[in-house]
């Protein structure tokens, strides 16, 4: 099984194989992009040339040959939101409160995307909680359109931080009532996905401005909880804490590991704060290492090692 996370510039992989009972991942590769992977993905005419030629050459590059894919892509693309409903409410009325729940958010484009809804746990008796991600059709479109030229059938498409959150979750296995955090950290966007007590809490992307102000760009759900930690987020810019007070544990990784402020986050000593080696407990055969082989280079993996572990227990969307 070959699973690819798709960042702006690159596309990160890995390929899993699986001989009787036993598991290894035999290679875990980085490639470029030809045409950025963001919001104007669609305009572009030369997407789906693009995706295909590098999906080609990875096939080609691999040591087994493969035709499954799972795939994660940035959040961006993606529409997220958290619903509570009655708990009384019967399965047809919980199907048209999302539906218009959906149509309220997304207006005059619903029609345009492709919208699921999965029921969500929750320690609150007197009501139903829903999670709702809606993505353009188009990119579907293109992703398939590229895939199955290059010899490749898509069986999973996921959400590059909750990739990343999977497999962290794997590795550190947080206590049961820990409220933790992952935070993909980027020069211009940055994401959070926290989780509480076991419990997926909430979603947002955000973009730091001036010396300690932030922007929410969108989130799951209103919360002022949620306001509280990209606040204190926003204050490492300015000044280092000895620990974070509004997460238990929050654990970050870029994509960019260029980028300043996430080099600059590496040298804080900060006691809940940290980067999580994704091959802490399965280390591949053949090894990316052209940016470095320390913890801060091998983060960028994470959604790519968060698929490879859906894969391995056999969890489908």
């Amino acid at each position: 099984m070959l699973c690819a996370s798709f960042s702006e510039q690159f596309v990160r992989f890995g390929q899993l194989i699986k001989q009787e009972n036993a598991f290894s991942v035999e290679v875990i590769g980085k490639r470029p992009l030809s045409v950025p992977f963001n919001e104007r993905l669609v305009d572009n005419p030369n997407a789906v040339q693009s995706i295909e030629s590098v999906l080609s050459q990875i096939r080609a590059d691999l040591p087994v040959p493969e035709r499954h894919l799972s795939i994660s892509i940035p959040s961006a693309f993606f529409n997220i939101s958290i619903n509570d409903l009655d708990p009384d409410m019967n399965d047809t009325d919980v199907e048209n409160a999302l539906d218009w729940a959906s149509r309220t958010r997304l207006g005059n484009i619903t029609d345009k995307k492709f919208t699921q809804h999965y029921p969500l746990s929750t320690a609150e008796q007197n009501l139903k909680r829903y999670l709702t991600i809606s993505y353009f059709k188009e990119v579907g479109k293109i992703l398939f359109s590229a895939a199955q030229p290059a010899g490749f059938n898509i069986d999973l498409l996921d959400i590059n931080i909750f990739s990343a959150a999977n497999a962290i979750e794997q590795i550190v296995q947080p206590k049961a009532k820990d409220k933790w955090a992952v935070w993909l950290v980027d020069e211009n966007r940055h994401s959070l996905l926290i989780v509480d007590s076991g419990e997926f809490q909430n979603y947002a992307d955000f973009q730091f401005t001036g010396e300690s102000e932030y922007t929410l760009l969108s989130s799951a759900k209103s919360d002022v909880h949620l306001d509280s930690i990209i606040s204190e987020l926003s204050s490492l810019r300015s000044f280092a804490i000895e620990s974070l007070s509004s997460l238990d544990q929050l654990y970050f990784y870029s994509n960019d590991v260029e980028s300043d402020f996430f080099n600059m986050l590496e040298t804080y000593e900060v006691a809940n704060l940290s980067i999580v080696d994704p091959f802490k407990n399965l280390k591949p055969i053949e090894q990316y290492k052209n940016d470095g082989d320390g913890v801060g280079a091998m983060c960028q993996f994470s959604d790519v090692m968060g698929l490879i572990q859906r894969r391995m227990s056999g969890r489908n969307p």
